[in-house]
């Protein structure tokens, strides 16, 4: 009968547990690593826009905002101090430039006061001007008019069309960049915000389509400051300019 040889022991075989650890720890982090990355930008426009809304409206105490980022920060989330400021930024006092832009003011102002704060009225060398904040009328990046804003723009743009005054219509964006594959840039995407608005004054306000213009400025000509929160939504805006002044001279900003 023959010798069955005797098995030598395998000191080897810890190397396969090893490697289906290795295996599982590498995929914990890969998906740990994949849920923390955030999109800063949209972040931090969903941020301001919240933050926006809420001091309008008087939710918030003046340190409320600022005290909610500091309980969030403590809990570990890193979130810069600038994107929310409690306060804000208050536009610069001009004038009206002449007896007709101040009679058109009034006369809007009287028209438009049961609107909300979303529709905002300051006088231009050039005119008055009927601001449009991208938070009420705008999702962030698109062109497209938020459904429940239909109201309040048919309001404005009836206000506007009544008064048969050439108007220009502006759009302004903040100076953070945008590349998608519908607005490569600020630049397509202001002028794509006003001129939806101008079609909308001739196909649903009825204005005389000869005396309405569009325009992009991008970040070229902001009001507020972009390095608070409260001046970039400031800027993220288009302007309805009623044009009384002869030659309709621009702005100097």
């Amino acid at each position: 009968m023959r010798k069955k040889k005797a098995e030598h022991p395998n000191h080897e075989r810890w190397l396969v547990s090893y490697a289906d650890f290795i295996t599982l720890l590498f995929a914990f982090f890969v998906v740990m690593f994949a849920i923390s990355q955030v999109d800063a930008q949209k972040l931090g426009r969903f941020v301001e826009s919240v933050n926006v809304a809420f001091a309008l409206q008087g939710v918030f105490p003046e340190a409320g905002p600022q005290a909610a980022l500091e309980a969030q920060g403590s809990s570990g989330t890193s979130i810069r101090p600038s994107i929310v400021s409690p306060k804000p930024t208050v536009l610069p006092e001009v004038g009206p430039p002449s007896r007709r832009a101040a009679q058109l003011y009034r006369q809007l102002e009287e028209r438009l006061r049961r609107l909300d704060r979303r529709v905002r009225l300051r006088f231009d060398p050039r005119g008055v001007v009927l601001m449009l904040s991208e938070s009420g009328f705008f999702e962030s990046g698109s062109a497209e008019v938020l459904p429940d804003s239909l109201a309040t723009l048919r309001e404005a743009a009836a206000a506007v069309c009544e008064l048969g005054t050439p108007v220009a219509v502006e759009g302004h964006t903040d100076d953070v960049p945008i590349s998608t594959p519908v607005f490569p840039s600020n630049w397509e995407l202001s002028t794509a915000r006003a001129t939806r608005l101008v079609r909308y004054l001739v196909e649903q306000a009825g204005c005389d389509p000869a005396k309405l213009t569009a325009t992009g400025y991008a970040e070229h000509r902001p009001l507020g400051d972009n390095a608070t929160a409260a001046g970039r939504a400031l800027n993220r805006r288009v302007d309805l300019v009623v044009l009384t002044e002869p030659g309709e001279p621009r702005s100097s900003r």
